[in-house]
């Protein structure tokens, strides 16, 4: 073995060591901006409870949620409002049709991955959107767009109007999240292949 050689496996086995305690330290991390680093001023650290942690993480592959189909639809107001239909479905799938005011106009599909849609569904649970109101309207106004969500939980369905986003927070923030799950999905093409998602910035 050269000289050359013996370097080179030292400094391949340096590199194993470094990374390995990287990991056994919590793993690589990403140096931050301002936020980040108020938070490791300011915030003492709490002993993590990985076991909590590692069966959330494991209920995303196994979900108990029980939601089966994710929906929004935005209708028109007095301008250029986008106006389109989506339903996410628990495998990943969804349908979209696109009507005015939005780039992908039609009928269209696509996926996301089922983890996203799980983290959505964990959401939408948590919010206690099964509970909510099944209309929020003021009649005496007639300028804004409606918002319709739609659920299904454990076969039940569930259908909210949000007229001019005058429900809860909690329901503008589920719409939101629809909105940002479609903005990460791949969209089917009529040649068999896929496109990369809309991202916004």
């Amino acid at each position: 073995m050269t000289v050359l050689q013996s370097v080179s496996r030292y400094r391949v086995w340096l590199w194993v060591v470094a990374v390995n305690l990287l990991f056994a330290s919590g793993g690589f991390q990403a140096d931050g901006g301002e936020i980040a680093d108020l938070h490791q001023k300011w915030v003492r650290p709490k002993a993590v409870d990985s076991n909590k942690q590692k069966a959330h993480f494991g209920a995303l592959g196994n979900p108990t949620h029980g939601v089966t189909e994710i929906g929004l639809e935005r209708t028109a107001c007095h301008g250029t409002c986008p106006i389109y239909t989506v339903v996410f479905k628990a495998d990943g799938t969804f349908r979209y049709v696109g009507e005015d005011h939005v780039t992908r106009k039609g009928k269209h599909t696509g996926r996301v991955s089922p983890d996203q849609f799980n983290r959505l569904a964990e959401y939408l649970i948590e919010s206690g959107y099964m509970s909510l109101d099944a209309t929020y309207d003021l009649p005496e106004v007639a300028d804004f767009p409606t918002t319709y969500t739609m659920a299904i939980v454990d076969t039940k369905r569930k259908l909210v109007k949000n007229y001019g986003d005058l429900g809860p927070i909690k329901l503008w923030a589920l719409q939101q999240s629809i909105d940002a799950l479609l903005a990460e999905a791949e969209w089917d093409r009529a040649d068999g292949a896929v496109s990369p998602p809309d991202k916004r910035p």
